[in-house]
Order: structure tokens, then C-alpha cells, then sequence
């Protein structure tokens, strides 16, 4: 198994007649806008997103089944892990190449900064994930103006 690459996007298609895929939205950058007084607890804050995170692999050795195992990390700006997801896929004899496509509704935040969305998978009959992509996600928070309307009527 080779990781050739991964992409943040906002969605994906795989089109049913010519296994075509396309990404919409591709992420580089989230812009979130948050009430002041409801933000950053010790934990950190959790807010609804919709991600994809799209991977693109061959299968070096494809007259046998093949397991993919991966692990999806988020990591903060500050280096802590935030996150993780494991997922197994079993792949069928004579599979040359294979797309898999990670949901992200729930990213927790711990700020604004750089975070790092790696990709890691297993060697057939490893023991310990592999870094294979990692994949930066600025994220960049805007402030609502408190309502004053309420206070001074």
C-alpha cells in the first residue's frame, strides 16, 4: 500500500458512470466567527464543520486482499493532540487503486493558529501507524460584537 496524497475539501462526488472524482471547496484556511463569552475553556471548544479529508492510495501488491488501516490525528498549534479517528478497510483481490473519504462534522479548537491533520496508516503486519501526510489548517477567529440593544432600551 502508497499513500500518493491527501486534501481537505468541503466535499466530494465520485460520479457513478466514469468513477471520476471531484473535490469542491478545497481548505486551506476556517474563518470562525464566535461569541467572545462562550469561547475557550480549559478543553477547548468544539464547533460544527463539514470536512472531508480525501486520500488517494495504490495497492503495490494487488493479487491478494489487502487491509488498510489508518489513523486520522488533529493536532493543535501548540503540539497537542486534539483528536483521532482508526478506521480498517478491507480491500479486494485485484484492486489496483484506492479513495477513501474521512468525515470531520466536529473540529475542536483550542484557538487560533495553525493546526496539523495527519495521515498515518499501518504496514501489512506493523505494529505502529506511519506518518504519511500532514496537512495544515489555519483557522482564524472573528468575534461578534456583543448585542448593546438589550442592555440600553
Amino acid at each position: 500500500m502508497k499513500h500518493i496524497w491527501t486534501v481537505i475539501c468541503e466535499k466530494s462526488s465520485v460520479d457513478k458512470e466514469t468513477n471520476l472524482l471531484s473535490m469542491f471547496n478545497c481548505i486551506e484556511q476556517m474563518n470562525l466567527t464566535l461569541d467572545k463569552e462562550k469561547v475557550f475553556k480549559k478543553e477547548g471548544l468544539i464547533v460544527k464543520v463539514d470536512l472531508q479529508l480525501v486520500s488517494f492510495w495504490i495497492i503495490e501488491n494487488h493479487n491478494k486482499e489487502n487491509i488498510l488501516e489508518f489513523k486520522v490525528e488533529i493536532i493543535s498549534p501548540d503540539g497537542n493532540s486534539l483528536s483521532s479517528y482508526i478506521n480498517k478497510v478491507n480491500i479486494a483481490k485485484g484492486i489496483l487503486r484506492f479513495r477513501n473519504i474521512v468525515n470531520i462534522r466536529t473540529f475542536k479548537i483550542a484557538g487560533e493558529g495553525r493546526y496539523k491533520i495527519k495521515m498515518m496508516y499501518k504496514k501489512e503486519k506493523g505494529k505502529d501507524f506511519i506518518p504519511v501526510a500532514e496537512l495544515p489548517l489555519d483557522v482564524k477567529i472573528l468575534y461578534k460584537l456583543p448585542d448593546f440593544s438589550k442592555k440600553y432600551k
